[in-house]
């Protein structure tokens, strides 16, 4: 049944996302759990050997960013027995899965936060300010007041949240969620506020916590700006690195007369030659380095981007982007749907549901590119463990080496027609192609010698 906060939605009827419509958050669509389950064939398809969901915590929205409590999984998606049914399938195919967890703020349902409000000790977990001529007021995330801000400077809200085997941060990386790690909402923002900056600590502290619970923990924070002063080593492992990978690759491929809008405002950079996208790629790489870059998620599209398949506006040039997205180092991190050219002008579009029951539309053609970049990039242990070298590049061409001891990959990307130039590399088997016109848009992969 549809939820008293929602307006209900059948699975084909568009996602609301113009302007301040207040139905944006509060679409019902009726996706669960056991139906994640239910497709992970497909998830094994596009070759993923990590799942990440966003939030699963009940919370008045169909984003779940407010979360009402943290304590089990909303009984509309089937509730703590759908999410260990999705645990234990994900874990019996060897991958792993990871949850989405909001430490910057809850929501105003939250537990926590009507405590807060009658008078209880969580009311320092929060940022109240006394108004005696007016209403009583409180940080919030962005000014939206169902989202209130938690303060982590309260040693007991540490506790409850990050610190410790009591703690969120620990509780879903034991039985029965069994999660492997955390992606972290707007980890940029948590901890901080004015003069008040704790966020290396708390950084260090989830870390720290989900390392005392499993041996090989991942924790990714949401950063898309400059993500270098906060990933020091013993913080977050990587970023999802919108602005060293996202930004630089939309720039080189993206469609003039797109009308996707990134993270809410158009993409309006210039389409940028090849020697300003190398320059970025380098320079960010250089500022975050090799490590955390190689830990960081490549991203074409996310749940709060436009999609790939309209930000570059035809599926040549989305299939090149793929290409970059699994041969360049990071971690390629697909926004389900990408593989079958669903499209988005942003972050909300980009939420449509899978057309499961209408595989007619899915670009089979581009599912197959994601599952042979997939097979290459286990298969070559250069794609994920190899340095990286420029061998040539001009306005429309990128060119480069990933090499390593048990073998190079040569890897030549061109976003208009006219052929890969001659490389200064002897390319040596070819391992996949884009396109079957040599000299069109497309990607190109070889072992090198």
């Amino acid at each position: 049944p549809t939820p008293h906060w929602a307006v209900p939605a059948a699975w084909e009827d568009p996602v609301v996302f113009e302007g301040s419509d207040p139905r944006t958050p509060l679409q019902f669509y009726g996706g669960d759990l056991d139906g994640i389950v239910d497709h992970l064939d497909h998830v094994a398809a596009v070759g993923a050997t990590i799942l990440y969901t966003t939030p699963v915590f009940p919370g008045e929205s169909n984003h779940r960013y407010n979360a009402a409590t943290f304590d089990h999984v909303d009984d509309l998606l089937g509730g703590d027995a759908a999410y260990e049914r999705l645990s234990d399938a994900v874990h019996q195919r060897g991958w792993r899965l990871l949850g989405d967890l909001t430490a910057n703020h809850t929501g105003d349902t939250h537990e926590w936060f009507q405590q807060a409000r009658a008078g209880a000790h969580t009311r320092a977990w929060y940022y109240f300010h006394g108004a005696p001529d007016g209403p009583e007021t409180y940080e919030t995330w962005m000014g939206h007041h169902t989202l209130p801000k938690l303060n982590h400077t309260a040693e007991d809200l540490r506790h409850a949240m990050i610190e410790g085997p009591d703690s969120v941060v620990a509780r879903w990386l034991r039985k029965p969620y069994d999660v492997d790690g955390w992606r972290i909402d707007v980890a940029n923002m948590t901890g901080r506020l004015g003069e008040i900056d704790v966020n290396h600590e708390v950084a260090r502290t989830v870390r720290a916590t989900a390392a005392a619970e499993r041996d090989d923990p991942l924790v990714i924070g949401e950063h898309n700006h400059d993500a270098s002063h906060d990933i020091d080593g013993d913080g977050w492992h990587g970023t999802m690195n919108y602005s060293g990978f996202s930004w630089p690759v939309w720039s080189w491929l993206r469609d003039p007369d797109s009308p996707a809008r990134a993270f809410g405002r158009p993409v309006q950079v210039p389409r940028r030659p090849g020697p300003q996208v190398r320059r970025a790629l380098d320079e960010w790489r250089a500022r975050y380095g090799w490590r955390a870059t190689t830990q960081s998620w490549n991203i074409l599209s996310s749940h709060d981007s436009a999609r790939i398949r309209t930000i570059v506006g035809t599926a040549e040039r989305h299939r090149v982007a793929a290409g970059l997205q699994f041969t360049l180092p990071g971690v390629p991190m697909l926004f389900a749907g990408d593989e079958i050219g669903l499209e988005g002008v942003n972050g909300e579009d980009s939420r449509r549901p899978m057309p499961w029951h209408r595989p007619e539309t899915w670009d089979h053609e581009t599912l197959r590119i994601y599952g042979e970049l997939a097979r290459l990039r286990r298969e070559h242990t250069a794609l994920t463990r190899g340095g990286l070298r420029w061998v040539y590049v001009d306005d429309d061409t990128l060119c480069y080496l990933r090499e390593h001891p048990e073998g190079d990959v040569l890897v030549a990307a061109r976003r208009a027609p006219g052929g890969v130039p001659p490389l200064p590399v002897t390319p040596g088997d070819l391992l996949l192609s884009t396109t079957d016109d040599p000299a069109g848009v497309g990607l190109h992969i070889w072992t090198a010698r």
